[in-house]
């Protein structure tokens, strides 16, 4: 199954990423390298996440946990939504999941 990523979500991680880089050099590319290293593992099992949202949203979870990769599987393909920061508070991430 191929992904297909959201402007949003493709903003979510350039974002994530940029503060990173700024952060601690190199940090951006780790976390880039954990996120697509995700991907590759829902494509070949796109099931594999637990239900968050809705009862189609589903996530998993990237970089020490800390940040959530929302998907929803769909005939077409995996569709990546966002890509938060889970530290935030919850209220704050089903928010930014209403539109899904």
């Amino acid at each position: 199954m191929n992904a297909v990523w959201t402007l949003g979500a493709e903003a979510d991680v350039q974002h994530i990423y940029e503060r990173m880089e700024a952060w601690d050099e190199g940090t951006g590319d780790r976390f880039y390298d954990e996120v697509l290293a995700s991907v590759r593992m829902l494509e070949a099992f796109p099931h594999i996440g637990p239900l968050v949202h809705k009862g189609k949203v589903r996530r998993v979870l990237v970089f020490n946990r800390f940040y959530g990769l929302f998907y929803v599987v769909e005939n077409r393909g995996l569709i990546l939504h966002a890509l938060l920061d889970l530290r935030q508070d919850p209220e704050s991430v089903t928010r930014k999941l209403r539109g899904i």
